[in-house]
């Protein structure tokens, strides 16, 4: 009988075990596939189960992850918005500046229209006037709008030089006012970068206007395109003369809502926008800056291993530039 007993505890007891090895393995797959991201993983609950309370743990900690899921994704598309509206205010002045210019010419040609009717030759000349400045209108608001769509990222072969012209005709005026020399050192052959032309555009813009603030004196703001990495890469320069950052400050000028221009000159969102936009191209930034002398930041993309001429469609990034600014005065130091 003693023999019987303990061979049926033996039984019992590797039953138990297999069953017990059989639930935790279960149990640790699902742990597994949680830690790996997958939330969809059920936890199998059988009736009378042992380990009742272990899968009870697991269930409230996917639901812990689903809430916390959920809010991350709700302050990333508020921080979105807030993205889009600073861009928007930043820009809000400069495509007034730079759309009453061509107004201002629209309405001088009427008015000198109507007091010469009888000047065929003249209205010919000034009506193409006119359209070229109706011309630029659409081109300004076309790209405000395609900047403004929140769209994802859609790298294509762009030329750099191109997107660099989108970014310019927005901050030209502010440079203008600022008395501020714009000087773009590029090699004579075009280099191609996988980019998405309006919202890299919107990354430029946000560099220059940085670099503007910086220079309330004037300066010397260089915009240089080189390749890296035997072809591989593509290499833009933004460089001010400005008042520079402080040590302190460059660890934490790519956070959100982090300005060095004091209260209520700055929303913070600029570089964080930058930052972003790169990141999204798989691409990288760095700064290096000296108080009082100025800044640099280098913004690292893929180049393009196909050279293709952009689409002109208003998904692609805008209506090519009405006209290159004009060539730079100097070369860069």
């Amino acid at each position: 009988m003693l023999v019987v007993g303990l061979a049926a505890a033996w039984i019992v007891a590797l039953i138990a075990s297999r069953h017990l090895r059989r639930r935790l393995h279960k149990l640790r797959q699902a742990a597994e596939a949680i830690a790996r991201g997958d939330l969809t993983r059920q936890i199998e609950r059988p009736p009378h189960d042992d380990f009742i309370k272990l899968a009870d743990s697991l269930e409230r900690m996917l639901d812990q992850l689903h809430d916390t899921l959920r809010e991350q994704d709700r302050l990333r598309q508020q921080l979105t918005r807030s993205e889009k509206l600073a861009l928007i205010g930043e820009l809000a002045a400069t495509v007034a500046h730079e759309v009453n210019n061509p107004l201002d010419g629209l309405q001088n040609s009427t008015r000198i229209i109507r007091r010469n009717l009888d000047n065929a030759e003249q209205t010919r000349q000034l009506l193409d006037l006119m359209d070229a400045g109706l011309y630029r209108i659409e081109v300004i608001v076309r790209r405000l709008l395609t900047m403004s769509r929140d769209e994802p990222v859609n790298p294509v072969p762009v030329r750099v030089d191109e997107i660099v012209d989108d970014a310019v005709v927005f901050v030209q005026p502010r440079l203008d006012r600022g008395a501020i020399e714009l000087v773009r050192d590029f090699p004579d052959t075009p280099l191609f970068a996988r980019a998405d032309r309006g919202q890299f555009a919107q990354a430029l813009i946000n560099l220059m206007i940085n670099a503007a603030d910086s220079m309330s004196h004037g300066g010397k703001l260089i915009l240089r395109c080189r390749t890296g990495d035997r072809g591989q890469k593509v290499l833009l320069d933004v460089i001010d003369t400005g008042s520079g950052i402080a040590d302190d400050h460059l660890p934490h000028i790519f956070e959100p809502f982090y300005s060095t221009k004091g209260k209520g000159k700055g929303t913070g969102l600029g570089l964080a926008v930058v930052a972003r936009i790169v990141q999204a191209h798989q691409g990288t930034i760095e700064v290096q800056s000296d108080l009082g002398k100025g800044t640099g930041f280098r913004i690292e993309l893929p180049a393009a291993t196909q050279r293709i001429v952009p689409s002109t469609s208003p998904a692609s990034g805008g209506l090519p530039a009405p006209g290159r600014p004009p060539a730079p005065t100097g070369k860069p130091a």
